[in-house]
């Protein structure tokens, strides 16, 4: 999902950033930070995606399905 498709889903479910907030003790900055993708804690992504009705990994898939890391180093083992 993009950061659009997530505020729309919460939209259409009638959740908000700040009832997400409060039920974490989080602000409603942190909340929008981890919407808009700029990553803050698991804990708060996960919050999101339950309220959403998906799972964590479908609605935050950059953090979950990642191409592996190309291997730099040639040293012989």
């Amino acid at each position: 999902m993009t950061p659009l498709q997530r505020q729309f889903a919460l939209k259409e479910k009638k959740m908000t950033q700040k009832s997400i907030a409060e039920k974490l003790g989080v602000s409603q900055m942190c909340v929008s930070d981890e919407i808009n993708s700029r990553p803050i804690s698991h804990r708060i992504r996960g919050a999101i995606a339950e309220a959403i009705g998906e799972d964590v990994r479908l609605v935050f898939p950059e953090y979950y399905f990642r191409k592996p890391k190309r291997r730099t180093s040639r040293a012989a083992a």
